[in-house]
């Protein structure tokens, strides 16, 4: 594979492949967690499954807008945001350089990247010199293979449809549209969409209405979930159908982590943010002041929730990295990283 050009300085990166991993780490997946504070810059640090950090895993980046992408056993994508507007892929566990960095395109706040077919596709929330939001082509090497524009499936006047996340199944891509109205107060329109493009033909095959200001993500068994206003949704194969709204919880709605039982993340009209294990009835897991600025669902079934202050409430304590055992409805673990956490993805150890 050829290696392009470094875009951005290594800040601090620990560790090369030739280095052994711990003696103590638990062998069934590590974790990668992005932390940092808003006005500052990010670390991404690795864990082990408990939580427990590797001493030595760690990355320092520039700015604070970052986002991690699982890949596979052997690797994952790391994407510079707003103002960055860069992909990387490093091979696990080699923090040292990636393996792989090109430019997204300035500005288009990359997304989220995957790996689909015989090419990468990143969805782009905003694309320069173009109408609107788009999945971006590139080859395995970093060299541009095109784009799949996404312009017909914008609302108000702005033309964006705001293509945020992207999940890859049998060769399909799903990407969720949050279809916000940047001249209206970036309202969401009512209607959400989720399209899919097919990575052979690298075009939009089909599309369905959702709940608005939808979200995707896939859960271990393969199912496509929908998170928007209001509710969750699962794709039956015709479509989105409801799981669960708003009306059977406590508090609207903010995300999900795809375990079994479900655990939901709730924000009451006060601000205090709630975790929620659902099943045949709704039993409160976690509670606090701090916001859940990320829920995800482990490899072991377990949920990972990152709990940080925010710019609404400047006077709490850091939250930390709490994960959770979704069958007992219990806290397993919380990790303090030394800054508050905001992304977590996985990946397996060789």
């Amino acid at each position: 594979m050829k290696r392009l050009l470094l875009l951005l300085p290594l800040l601090a990166a620990c560790t090369s492949a030739e280095e052994p991993l711990p003696d103590t780490f638990d062998p069934a997946f590590s974790a990668l967690v992005l932390h940092g504070p808003f006005d500052g810059e990010a670390t991404l640090t690795a864990t082990d499954s408990r939580g427990e950090a590797y001493d030595g895993l760690a990355l320092g980046l520039p700015g604070s807008d970052w986002d991690v992408n699982d890949d596979d056993r052997d690797g994952f994508w790391l994407l510079g945001r707003l103002g960055t507007d860069v992909v990387r892929r490093y091979a696990w566990p080699d923090l040292g350089a990636p393996t792989l960095e090109f430019s997204a395109v300035s500005p288009s706040n990359p997304q989220v990247a995957a790996e689909c077919g015989d090419a990468l596709f990143v969805s782009r929330y905003d694309v320069a010199g173009e109408v609107g939001a788009d999945v971006g082509v590139w080859e395995l090497d970093g060299t541009p293979a095109g784009r799949v524009p996404l312009d017909g499936f914008g609302e108000g006047t702005d033309g964006n449809p705001e293509a945020s996340s992207m999940v890859e199944q049998d060769g399909v891509l799903y990407v969720g549209l949050q279809r916000l109205d940047r001249d209206g107060g970036w309202v969401a329109d009512p209607v959400g969409t989720v399209v899919a493009i097919d990575c052979a033909t690298r075009g939009v095959v089909d599309s369905w209405e959702t709940r608005a200001n939808v979200s995707v993500r896939k859960g271990a068994d393969g199912t496509i979930w929908a998170r928007g206003d209001g509710g969750l949704q699962r794709f039956d194969g015709d479509g989105f159908v409801d799981v669960l709204t708003d009306d059977d919880l406590p508090a609207p709605m903010l995300g999900f982590a795809a375990t079994d039982p479900l655990i939901v993340h709730t924000e009451d009209a006060g601000g205090a943010n709630a975790l929620w294990c659902v099943d045949d009835d709704v039993t409160l897991l976690d509670d606090g002041p701090a916001r859940v600025w990320s829920l995800r669902a482990g490899p072991d079934g377990t949920a990972w929730a990152s709990w940080r202050d925010h710019w609404l409430t400047p006077e709490i304590d850091p939250g930390g990295l709490a994960i959770y055992d979704a069958a007992s409805c219990a806290e397993v673990a919380r990790a303090d990283l030394g800054s508050d956490p905001f992304a977590v993805a996985f990946t397996g150890l060789p």
